[in-house]
């Protein structure tokens, strides 16, 4: 019977621990590459990462993505990146690609 109680209460603690979402933060960081005055136009994102719970973190971590495209980008239609990196590395370009196309505006 002590086994018994002892077994049950190992496997409550471990099924219950693995039911737990956790976010992790993770930043993202790009600056122009062109000649500018300080401080250079950046895009930084902190963004939280759900785990632990494959299905529900995948979708929990789309939807942020997806809102955060639809947040950041400007033009006739949502940037294609597939990742954090990606969005802040065309986030950059079209912000470069506009300085280019207009030098002698000041932008932000």
């Amino acid at each position: 019977m002590k086994y018994t109680v002892l077994f049950s209460l190992i496997l409550f603690s471990v099924t219950r621990c693995s039911n737990e979402l956790v976010f992790e933060y993770q930043n993202f960081v790009t600056t122009t590459t062109l000649p500018c005055k300080k401080p250079c136009p950046t895009i930084s994102l902190k963004i939280p990462i759900a785990k632990e719970l494959p299905i529900v973190a995948d979708s929990i971590n789309k939807k942020v993505f997806s809102v955060l495209n639809k947040i950041i980008y400007f033009g006739k239609k949502p940037y294609t990146a597939s990742n954090y990196k990606g969005l802040t590395t065309v986030f950059i370009g079209s912000y470069e690609k506009l300085q280019n196309d207009f030098p002698n505006d000041t932008f932000g």
